[in-house]
């Protein structure tokens, strides 16, 4: 389950809003919530960090499963979706940690891929692997699910909501071609036109400024496209072989992406115009990056693993590198990423079987947190309101 997990390296977008708060928050009296995070312990794992810089574990999980990706808005509710060891699993979650578990999902099946808007309304993707029959819906904001009419064969790995009131769906279709459509507020499926025909979307990122970038694979080379309002995609010329697992855009349109190339950890930033410029001294042995990261500042964040180790850096928009300090030793893998306009992120990841979780300066420097699993991984976070707790630390 593990190799699938790494696999679908996928994800939401990490667009952080700035908010005000009292005195008490700062000091944690009254602590508020201003990340939540997922994965896996022994069960399927979610929780929600809050102010005070204590992680709450969310109650009433499934038994069994793993959760694959959650997100949160900017008025601190969230979903989160998974599996519960045989069928798709998601929940909606207030900001007070409670779940609302979304019933008549797929079954067999898994969530892969989860979006939420300001309104409370969200949007979920994945399919039954073994069958390879992919999966939608809209959810209501009282967690109820309409399914997408989709392709007959396929899976999707990523959506995202708020791009011109449509959502965008992402993943693979029929004849392992890549896949990727529109989504009306009501549900009408528009598909896009001019994708590969053999690969597929992992990640799909969207800003306020209505900018659209999409990643994948063509055939076996790494793959970004940005996308129009009209659905006119453009694709990233000149990128190499291998594998884009994950991709961010910022509100002036400036992107970033990452995966795999020659075996090797490959990123690169993305203009407005869609001009890639290769991330230069990556790590040179084997790795991977899973997941990006991009402010409002062009400052990037990427996340991954080099010699089975979990890596990561800050990238300054002059592509110069800030790793990461301090980072576990273990084998395994930095995924979980959310980073603050301020250059703050928070992340997280596996190392020897254990789940870590950590707040990251922007000399790279780490603040470890607490109350985790003592087994398991972070495989996704999400938080619009990280200055609350960056601001403690100031």
């Amino acid at each position: 389950m593990q190799t699938v997990l790494n696999f679908l390296k996928l994800s939401v977008f990490s667009l952080v809003a700035v908010c005000t708060f009292c005195v008490t928050d700062l000091f944690g009296e009254h602590p508020t919530s201003i990340a939540i995070i997922g994965g896996q312990g022994d069960a399927p794992y979610a929780a929600i960090v809050r102010s005070d810089r204590s992680v709450m574990e969310l109650a009433g999980l499934p038994a069994e499963g793993l959760t694959y990706r959650v997100a949160m808005n900017s008025s601190r509710r969230g979903i989160i979706g998974g599996t519960d060891g045989v069928n798709a699993y998601a929940a909606l979650v207030s900001h007070k940690g409670d779940l609302t578990p979304i019933s008549g999902l797929m079954a067999p099946g898994e969530i892969y891929t989860v979006a939420i808007d300001e309104s409370g309304k969200g949007l979920v993707g994945g399919g039954h692997a073994d069958s390879s029959v992919p999966y939608a819906a809209l959810i209501s904001s009282k967690g109820e699910p309409k399914s997408l009419s989709l392709p007959p064969s396929g899976l999707i790995y990523s959506v995202v909501l708020g791009f011109f009131q449509n959502g965008i769906i992402g993943g693979k279709g029929p004849s392992n071609s890549a896949y990727a459509a529109f989504v009306s507020h009501k549900g009408a499926v528009q598909p896009l036109a001019g994708l590969p025909a053999i690969g597929a979307i992992f990640w799909i990122s969207v800003s306020n400024s209505h900018n659209a970038l999409i990643g994948g694979q063509n055939n076996e080379s790494v793959y970004a496209a940005l996308v129009s309002r009209s659905g006119a995609v453009t694709p990233i010329a000149n990128l190499p072989q291998g594998i884009n697992y994950s991709v961010a855009i910022n509100n002036a349109g400036a992107g970033i992406m990452g995966g795999t190339s020659q075996s090797q950890t490959y990123a690169a930033f993305v203009s407005p115009q869609g001009v890639a410029t290769p991330i230069a001294n990556l790590p040179t042995t084997a790795g991977i990056i899973y997941n990006v990261a991009i402010n409002a500042s062009g400052t990037g964040l990427i996340a991954g693993l080099a010699a089975s180790h979990p890596y990561g850096a800050f990238v300054a928009p002059n592509g110069v590198l800030t790793p990461l300090q301090g980072l576990p030793t273990g084998e395994g893998f930095l995924d979980g990423i959310a980073l603050d306009r301020s250059g703050y992120a928070l992340v997280g990841g596996e190392s020897d079987g254990a789940p870590f979780l950590a707040l990251a300066a922007p000399n790279g420097q780490l603040t470890y947190l607490n109350d985790l699993p003592e087994n398991g991984a972070i495989n996704s976070i999400s938080s619009t309101r990280l200055d609350q707790i960056i601001s403690m630390y100031r």
